[in-house]
């Protein structure tokens, strides 16, 4: 694939901070978050905006993306995750606190590119 089509995946890829399968308790970071994405490094541009919604320390992306997506908001704020679509693989981690949040992206597979994100509560 090219650059531009890996910049233009990356923006997607990154919406889905998805969460594995067994978490059943609430979390306290359960709700709706909006996220900004900035790329840092590499041929993605930004900054992106993303809705996301926490479900039982189940993280989801609230835009229906058709992508791949594994990760989990601990109780403590600690989020990791794996974003998947096609050949492009999102590494994301950071931490919650409160009604905020902040961490990184990093994009491989279609081309390196690399970020930061922030993250706010909105319900």
């Amino acid at each position: 694939m090219t650059r531009r089509r890996a910049a233009q995946l990356a923006p997607a890829l990154f919406l889905a901070v998805g969460v594995p399968t067994g978490a059943s308790a609430a979390n306290r970071f359960d709700g709706a978050w909006s996220v900004t994405a900035t790329a840092e490094s590499g041929t993605c541009t930004g900054p992106y905006s993303y809705p996301i919604v926490i479900r039982h320390g189940l993280v989801d992306e609230a835009g229906g993306n058709g992508v791949d997506a594994s990760g989990r908001a601990g109780a403590d704020g600690r989020i990791i995750g794996t974003i998947r679509k096609g050949l492009a693989s999102v590494s994301v981690s950071g931490r919650l606190r409160g009604s905020a949040g902040a961490g990184r992206w990093t994009l491989s597979g279609l081309g390196a590119c690399a970020g930061r994100w922030t993250a706010r509560r909105t319900g």
